[in-house]
Order: structure tokens, then sequence, then C-alpha cells
């Protein structure tokens, strides 16, 4: 039995959540997904010991306390070595293009991705 794909979503837009869950089950019914409002929240999570390893986080640009680059900025300072297998997104529904040339150039972010995420770019992923 092969281990569910799992994806942590960091947005505080709810229904940038609803369409990213719905793209998700139409893609893949069984993938877990793990939801957190604010980054602060989810650089908690990611320190918990014992849980399970991600396959992708998807972190929306712009929100209140953290942007996604300040939590990319985190996240690279908690895996320094740049050793961990999990993607990094960085979504926005502007798709401004100083931003793209900015998550591109960051070591941790993988790609720069439009809100809503399609089903077809998530298919790829998995």
């Amino acid at each position: 039995m092969t281990k569910p794909f799992k994806i942590l979503l960091v947005d505080d837009c709810d229904a940038d959540r609803y369409f990213f869950k719905r793209s998700l089950r139409k893609v893949d019914a069984g993938a877990e997904l793990v939801e957190f409002c604010y980054a602060e929240d989810a650089l908690g999570y990611l320190t918990q010991q014992g849980r399970s390893q991600l396959d992708c986080v998807f972190v929306d640009i712009n929100m209140p306390r953290l942007s996604g680059f300040e939590f990319a900025d985190a996240y690279q300072k908690l895996y320094p070595d740049l050793s961990n297998p999990t993607r990094l997104f960085i979504c926005s529904s502007s798709m401004a293009q100083v931003d793209a040339e900015r998550a591109y150039r960051h070591p941790v972010v993988t790609d720069f991705c439009e809100k809503p995420v399609p089903s077809e770019f998530l298919r790829s992923l998995m």
C-alpha cells in the first residue's frame, strides 16, 4: 500500500483554500491536506516531532503577519542544508513578474504558481 500524497496549504483566504481542496479532490481523493491560515502556525507544525513527511507545501504570497517569501526564509532556516525533499510553491492570484522572479531566485522555492491552482498542475506533481 502506498502512502497518501501529503500537502501543506498555507493561505489566509477561505475561498482560495476551498478551491485548492476542490482541485486536489479531482486529482486524488485520498491525498492528505493539512491547512493553516497563518504562516507562523504552519511553521510550528513543521517543527513538530513525529509528523509524517510532506510532499509539497503551497503558501500564499500575501498574508497577514508573514508573507509567502518570509515563510520561505523561515523554511530555509529549518532546513539550511536543503536536504528536505518537500517541494515549496509560492502562489499568487496576481502573477506579477517581479514576484515570479523573486520566487525563482529563492533557494527553497520550487516554483511560482497562479491561484487557483489548477488540477492539472497538482496532477503533474503526483
